[in-house]
């Protein structure tokens, strides 16, 4: 097993952004099915472990619903403290993978779209989340017309912050086309503006999952 990383690539500073924030990682972890294996005191272990790691803050920790997978949005002040939590995967026997992530808060300032302060959620409660995986693909579009596509994404998503929905962005790194995560509570209000996303005349992949918040986990 191997930690993955993603590699920058040589693309266009207005689609990728910089790498400031090169320090936050989604980590994806697996636990294969296992006889006799206690799922839920493992993802209490997991949960523990990665809060009590030195030099890594977690920032959120999600299960899948239905699914024995983990997902983990990590803050790595110092890349050593990758064999923390290497160390402790591999000793598990875990399947796991991690990417590079940037802030869409920042990405979407360079776009020249007026984010409030106050913007994305730093946290959830028990509730029901859901996890959805937008990728914004090129086809046609001019390199103006996809800047144009991704402003108003987050438009939208400020629209939909006034409305008093809750939710939290990441920007893949250094993939492309451009990939966003977002993380937030179901409402119907939200799933009306999925629904106008998917029927609209934009070009959206979306991975919707659902999941819970690990800080709650029973």
């Amino acid at each position: 097993m191997m930690l993955l990383f993603v590699c920058l690539l040589y693309l266009p500073l207005s689609v990728l952004g910089d790498d400031r924030d090169a320090h936050l990682y989604r980590v994806n972890i697996y636990m294969p099915p296992e006889k006799g294996r206690d799922e839920t005191a493992e993802i209490r272990q997991i949960k523990d472990t990665v809060n009590d790691l030195t030099d890594i803050k977690v920032l959120f920790s999600f299960k899948e619903l239905g699914n024995p997978r983990i997902l983990l949005v990590l803050d790595v002040e110092k890349p050593g403290s990758w064999s923390q939590l290497t160390g402790f995967l591999s000793r598990k026997g875990y399947e796991f993978s991690a990417v590079s992530l940037y802030q869409c808060g920042d990405f979407a300032k360079g776009l020249g779209v007026s984010i409030p302060d106050d913007m994305w959620s730093s946290s959830f409660e028990d509730e029901d989340l859901l996890m959805d995986r937008k990728t914004l693909l090129v086809g046609d579009l001019s390199t103006l017309e996809y800047n144009e596509m991704l402003k108003w994404t987050f438009e939208k998503d400020v629209a939909l912050r006034k409305s008093g929905q809750k939710q939290t962005c990441f920007k893949t790194l250094a993939v492309f086309p451009v990939e966003l995560m977002y993380f937030g509570p179901v409402s119907q209000h939200v799933m009306d503006e999925m629904e106008e996303y998917l029927r609209g005349p934009r070009r959206f992949q979306n991975e919707v999952t659902r999941i819970q918040n690990l800080d709650h986990y029973t």
